[in-house]
């Protein structure tokens, strides 16, 4: 996520959050709640999960508005709380890191699967019994 929103932002010359009153930590607290909780998700994550994709990103776009919404208003107050709000509910960064999550999410879905279809651990060709 970190490194999406590095290419965005070149992409666009924009900040990840241009609210004054965010303070600094607003976007990198959020990326770490959203990262956690999203290898969590993954983590518990079932044969049977087959909506994973979708969730993980809308767990990621969701923990992306809100975290530097809250961070946003410990360090700034309710009106840099509710610009924050509003910027990251219509960011492309909001959109770019919830795409990689529900990429993140196949595959660990296609994983899961594939674990549950009886593929085993894959195995170099000098690691392979003769």
């Amino acid at each position: 996520m970190v490194a999406a929103n590095g290419f965005v932002s070149l992409a666009t010359d924009a900040d990840v959050i241009a609210v004054p009153g965010a303070g600094p930590l607003a976007e990198p607290v959020g990326v770490a709640v959203t990262a956690g909780a999203i290898g969590l998700r993954i983590a518990r994550a079932t044969g049977r999960s087959v909506l994973l994709p979708v969730e993980t990103a809308l767990l990621s776009a969701v923990l992306l508005i809100l975290v530097p919404a809250l961070v946003a208003l410990a360090a700034g107050g309710a009106g840099a709380a509710f610009l924050v709000l509003g910027e990251a509910s219509t960011s492309l960064f909001t959109l770019a890191d919830a795409l990689l999550a529900a990429v993140a999410g196949l595959i660990a879905l296609l994983i899961v699967r594939a674990r549950a279809a009886g593929a085993g651990t894959p195995r170099w060709p000098w690691e392979r019994e003769r």
